[in-house]
């Protein structure tokens, strides 16, 4: 890729307690940054770190080009320090790096996807050396997101994303709680590329997320993005109700046209019936009505411009009495234009 100097290039890098790689890291950045792109920067976001990460930024704040760090008061959480960088970014594109997995040197193919297109630019990562029981679990994963949320991330895709500066406004207007970046991203309906590479291993072993807060992190990246989990129970409420209706009018049959029914079986059974369809009607209306308030309240624009070209032509003429003073207007009239 040719040096872009006409682009300005954020990078957002979120850190927690990575003290240990950030040398080798920065170094990286700053090379691949210098040798293609004339003016750029580096915001690193520090999720609460207490490795003495903030240290390292203190002691090399006049050695370290072009960089903004930030430090949460707490731990809030991986995707939360993607947010903070993205709302403090100045740049055309956009990119965000994990510093322990994601190759520097490959910044200048993720911004130039992205501009080039006009919209987002996704790693996607290799599944190459993962074991089959990783690659079993996320392609579970996978296939839950692709059921409940309308709009998915690729398969792989990972948090090393490109983004133009109007992605990035469409995605900053979403105010949502739980901010998934992957997710987010495919929401505004920009073009997506795909950019595959493998991943670093900046540590002799990567650090493993504890099952228990990842089911979590599933459930709330469901729930925030997506109406399908109260659509799906609506319409499965709905298909309960219509069931216990039509039982209803079997054991309306089985009463009046067989022998031999036990007595107080109609009874029961038409009670228990009507009941049940009844309270599954009304779910599913319940359901269907949460669905909607909830998509009314999550405030998201109902659309997104990617692009707007504006006439730098004026009429002239008798045309211009549209858009020009009174006073332009007679001296165009009289010849005298200016």
């Amino acid at each position: 890729m040719l040096m872009r100097r006409d682009l300005f290039v954020s990078v957002v890098i979120p850190l927690e307690n990575d003290h240990d790689i950030l040398p080798e890291v920065v170094g990286e950045l700053d090379m691949a940054m210098r040798e293609n792109f004339g003016s750029y920067e580096l915001i690193f976001v520090d999720d609460g770190s207490h490795d003495g990460t903030r240290s390292f930024f203190e002691q090399h704040k006049d050695k370290i080009a072009n960089f903004r760090y930030f430090r949460l008061t707490r731990p809030f959480g991986f995707e939360m320090a993607i947010a903070c960088g993205l709302e403090q970014a100045i740049g055309d594109v956009i990119v965000i790096l994990n510093p322990a997995t994601d190759p520097p040197a490959l910044i200048p193919d993720i911004a130039g996807k992205a501009h080039d297109t006009g919209g987002v630019a996704v790693g996607i990562k290799s599944s190459n050396g993962r074991s089959l029981f990783y690659r079993a679990l996320y392609s579970t994963y996978y296939l839950i997101c692709r059921i409940f949320l309308e709009h998915s991330q690729p398969y792989g895709a990972s948090h090393f994303i490109g983004l133009t500066r109007t992605a990035l406004n469409a995605l900053l207007r979403i105010k949502d709680s739980f901010r998934y970046v992957r997710v987010l991203a495919m929401y505004a309906g920009f073009t997506v590329s795909r950019v595959p590479y493998t991943q670093l291993d900046r540590r002799s072993s990567r650090r493993r997320r504890r099952l228990v807060p990842l089911i979590a992190s599933i459930g709330n990246l469901i729930v925030s993005n997506s109406d399908r989990p109260l659509l799906i129970a609506a319409a499965l409420s709905a298909i309960m109700g219509l069931a216990d209706f039509l039982l209803v009018f079997y054991v309306i049959f089985v009463r009046f046209f067989l022998e031999d029914v036990p007595r107080g079986w109609a009874s029961t059974n038409l009670v228990t019936a009507l009941m049940f369809g009844a309270l599954f009607f009304v779910m599913a209306i319940i359901c269907q009505y949460l669905a909607q308030i909830r998509s009314e309240l999550r405030g998201r624009p109902l659309y997104v411009v990617q692009a707007e070209i504006q006439s730098n032509v004026m009429p002239g003429g008798e045309l211009a009495r549209n858009i020009v003073t009174h006073e332009e207007h007679a001296c165009v009239v009289q010849g005298r234009r200016t």
